[in-house]
């Protein structure tokens, strides 16, 4: 979404880095890079100040967000669904592991 929270973002050094660019466990699910296609299943698990008023912002939108829309009409329903469903097993199995 070009808001410059990647590893590599102009705003990295000022806000977190967004976990969606980072997290492996969903890499390659909808075509993308770690979870870049799997966002809005992501941004719940994001960082940050329960009362940070952006963050609650941002995870209100997601599921209005246009590119959600684009990846599930690109994806179809079902393929989504299972890359979702492949996503939290991982990250179950990873969390039993700790």
């Amino acid at each position: 979404m070009l808001c410059g929270r990647g590893p590599n973002g102009d705003k990295k050094d000022k806000c977190s880095v967004c976990p969606v660019t980072t997290e492996i466990l969903a890499d390659g699910l909808n075509g993308g890079v770690n979870g870049g296609r799997m966002c809005w299943v992501i941004v719940d698990n994001c960082p940050g100040d329960e009362n940070d008023s952006s963050r609650t912002q941002e995870k209100s939108f997601c599921f209005q967000c246009e590119f959600r829309y684009k990846v599930m009409a690109e994806e179809g329903l079902l393929n989504s669904c299972t890359a979702i469903g492949s996503y939290l097993t991982s990250v179950r199995l990873t969390q039993k592991k700790k």
